[in-house]
């Protein structure tokens, strides 16, 4: 299922901890009555200044929010397979339907489970991969 703008925008605000909808607006160029509209889908194509502003302000790509306007955003940027360096494809497979089984915060632990399964794997493996002191 694609990510909406609304969904999008408002999970990236979440994000950043205590940002509120004014906020966010002040910070894009923009009325807290647009961020409002914008996370509620009555706004679903922004002008193309507050999208900059939203990037900015959110720290996402603009092409992921025009993305998401266009129905093209298939996961949260911050939620990239990719970017987790995932080599077994079961792995994969299971961060990509976690989305569709579960909701809320029990959806947020287990990919938080597998980003700290994949780090520490990283660091088992840097740490395996230096040179023994003679």
């Amino acid at each position: 299922m694609p990510v909406t703008l609304a969904r999008l925008i408002r999970e990236a605000r979440r994000r950043k901890g205590s940002m509120t909808q004014g906020e966010l607006g002040r910070l894009a160029g923009t009325s807290l009555e647009n961020a409002t509209a914008i996370e509620n889908s009555r706004n679903l194509q922004p002008s193309p200044e507050v999208i900059y502003g939203l990037s900015k302000a959110l720290d996402l790509p603009v092409e992921d929010i025009y993305a998401a306007i266009t129905g093209s955003l298939d996961y949260l940027p911050w939620e990239k397979p990719r970017e987790l360096d995932l080599k077994d494809a079961e792995l994969e497979l299971m961060f990509r339907q976690v989305d569709s089984f579960l909701d809320g915060e029990a959806r947020d632990r287990v990919k938080s489970f597998i980003r700290f399964t994949l780090d520490e794997e990283k660091r088992r493996r840097k740490e395996e991969s230096k040179p023994e002191n003679v």
